[in-house]
């Protein structure tokens, strides 16, 4: 998954571009065939709306014409964020309500990894999801305990923490966005894990990285060639939020 914010224009074009490789060549657990094949998806705003400038439920392989229109229209629309998101399915089976990014309210969301119980252990008052998702459900939640509070990165970070203490996750990584803010978190569980696979397995796995592109800022599950000079791993356990115009973040252990 990509996420991307700045004062716009952003390098749209430059940046897809490179991510566009990782739907056949990215990162997959260990004994899994190469690429993430069960749908794409990208999102921004526009007049301070979320809106999906593309999502399918084929491989981004398969519909590069989409893909192609799709960035296209993220650069007309001078989006301030973009998140895009190869998926990869452990779960849910391949359709559009099960493909990141997911809204909700002009927020924008995409997670990678498992939370096993999603439905019992992630109780939603106000909402209700799409699709059949653990991921949907996992933003749900927490919008609805973050959206209104006067400090919603403090508040996430405060939820995140608590919520390590019941969940139980292959990862909580995520990406997330109101239009205003980008937040990053990477979190990988020590809980259930799958028969051959260690936590170094899943530590290697479950990863974010961040860098600058000029005035912009990037995170990314793997580094992209070529399109920023360094690239550092987020932590374990951190929640980076970026906001438009600063190419660093606030970062908070949680």
């Amino acid at each position: 998954m990509l996420g991307m914010i700045g004062v716009p224009p952003l390098p749209v074009r430059e940046i897809l571009k490179a991510f566009y490789p990782l739907c056949t060549e990215g990162c997959v657990k260990n004994g899994l065939k190469p690429g993430h094949l069960d749908g794409w998806g990208a999102s921004g705003f526009k007049e301070n709306r979320a809106v999906y400038f593309g999502r399918q439920t084929e491989p981004a392989a398969e519909s590069r014409d989409e893909f192609d229109q799709a960035v296209d229209r993220a650069r007309k629309s001078e989006t301030p964020v973009v998140i895009a998101h190869f998926r990869k399915a452990a779960g849910a089976p391949p359709g559009i309500s099960n493909t990141h990014p997911f809204h909700w309210r002009d927020w924008v969301f995409a997670h990678n990894g498992t939370i096993f119980g999603a439905e019992a252990s992630l109780p939603l008052n106000e909402t209700a999801p799409y699709g059949e998702t653990d991921s949907e459900r996992f933003m749900l939640w927490i919008w609805e305990r973050v959206h209104a509070t006067a400090d919603p990165t403090a508040a996430l970070a405060a939820l995140l923490k608590k919520s390590r203490e019941t969940l139980v996750f292959s990862s909580l990584s995520f990406l997330m966005s109101d239009g205003q803010t980008l937040w990053a978190y990477r979190d990988f569980g020590d809980k259930r894990l799958e028969k051959g696979e260690t936590l170094e397995d899943r530590e290697k796995y479950y990863t974010l990285y961040t860098a600058a592109s000029g005035k912009h800022a990037l995170v990314c599950s793997e580094p992209l060639k070529g399109v920023a000079k360094k690239w550092q791993p987020l932590g374990q356990r951190t929640l980076a939020a970026f906001t438009a115009g600063k190419v660093a973040p606030l970062l908070l252990t949680i």
